[in-house]
């Protein structure tokens, strides 16, 4: 196995990286969450100046046509910076989707926007939560369909374009100023933008539908397949800083006259953190390989996913606690790389839900562990 990566990728990732380190210090990222609307808008637009935002797109609307590896690497600097940008949401939850499902207007429309940094999108799922609310549904209505219903902590809504919507029934892309969608803003665990989306008799026409029918199931799955993996790769990133940082504090901070970390307990806990960041970084390759050879990445990509949950909540709670009283200080960075953590611990589900979902795989086919 090799698992090296190509010149032209270490390309992009030495371009991504020095990008995040010239605009995403400490104290930029930390100006970024006092605004009104976190988002580092400079550091979107330079991504997209770049050509970064349009690595995995189709060069007939201004892509470069690589791979999702590559796009991984971009995002893997992002969570080492914890930059408040749509990067995930728009480019792999939207943008990959629309390329592989889309109608030729609705690329033509879309996607060029994207690979500009001019549009950010955001993808919407039914509302799942407390309050009864009714979750968002799609009926057939003439000349098209029509969305009512709700979705919540939709990431980035306030600054989002357009919306990628899943139903049981029907995948269709949104304009946000579409007449019958109205947005209120929310701040999610890490502190992002996000927002309180409703649908009231929203009208989606033929050229904006991806999927209907049994084809949904098909969207929904490659969707998530891409996003599980795209999501181990920030994570990557997040707890790999974090525990860089813990580790470079421990160093420094003394303790009954001696360093942090030369007590054995303090070694101990790092590296227990050390190997739950190295099981993630080993289940997510695994799953991009077999997302990038075309293989059954069911298994694959559900097994990272796991392993986001797994080694995020292991993992940033030995940082934060490793930092001590200091890290509870919300004007000290370490806060920061712990709640993205757990946020994305909990996104589109925990460690419990993929443990189930691992479960029932492998018991409908025993042989995939061997795969």
């Amino acid at each position: 196995m090799d698992f090296s990566f190509t010149e032209d990728q270490l390309t992009i990732k030495d371009v991504a990286d020095k990008i995040f380190r010239d605009l995403c210090d400490d104290e930029a990222i930390r100006v970024c969450f006092q605004q009104e609307q976190p988002l580092h808008k400079t550091l979107w637009q330079q991504l997209g100046e770049s050509g970064l935002l349009a690595a995995p797109l189709p060069a007939a609307y201004g892509g470069s046509e690589l791979g999702l590896t590559e796009m991984c690497l971009i995002i893997e600097g992002q969570g080492t910076a914890v930059a408040p940008i749509p990067l995930l949401e728009t480019v792999v939850e939207c943008a990959m989707p629309i390329a592989e499902f889309g109608s030729d207007a609705l690329k033509q429309r879309v996607l060029p926007g994207i690979a500009s940094g001019e549009l950010m999108l955001s993808a919407v799922r039914p509302y799942q939560g407390l309050l009864e609310k009714m979750p968002l549904g799609a009926t057939e209505a003439e000349g098209g369909w029509q969305l009512n219903g709700y979705s919540s902590l939709v990431s980035y809504a306030p600054a989002a374009n357009g919306f990628l919507v899943v139903t049981p029934e029907l995948v269709a892309y949104v304009d946000a100023n579409t007449e019958g969608v109205k947005v209120t803003e929310q701040r999610s665990v890490s502190g992002e933008l996000c927002g309180h989306l409703s649908f009231n008799n929203v009208k989606v026409t033929a050229d904006d539908v991806l999927a209907t029918a049994e084809v949904v199931a098909e969207f929904v799955e490659w969707q998530e397949q891409r996003t599980y993996v795209a999501l181990a790769a920030q994570q990557v990133g997040i707890l790999k800083e974090g525990i860089k940082r813990a580790a470079e504090y421990t160093v420094e901070r003394k303790q009954f006259g001696r360093p942090l970390a030369s007590f054995q307990a303090v070694a101990q806990q790092a590296a227990d953190a050390y190997m739950a960041i190295e099981a993630l970084r080993g289940v997510y390759w695994r799953a991009l390989d077999d997302v990038e050879a075309g293989r059954d990445a069911k298994l694959s990509t559900r097994v990272a996913k796991f392993w986001v949950a797994e080694a995020g909540h292991i993992a940033a709670h030995i940082f934060l606690h490793i930092h001590g009283g200091i890290a509870q200080d919300l004007d000290y960075p370490a806060h920061r790389f712990f709640i993205w953590a757990k946020q994305n611990e909990n996104y589109m589900g925990g460690a419990n839900k993929f443990s189930a979902q691992i479960g029932e795989i492998i018991k409908q086919n025993t042989q995939a562990v061997a795969i």
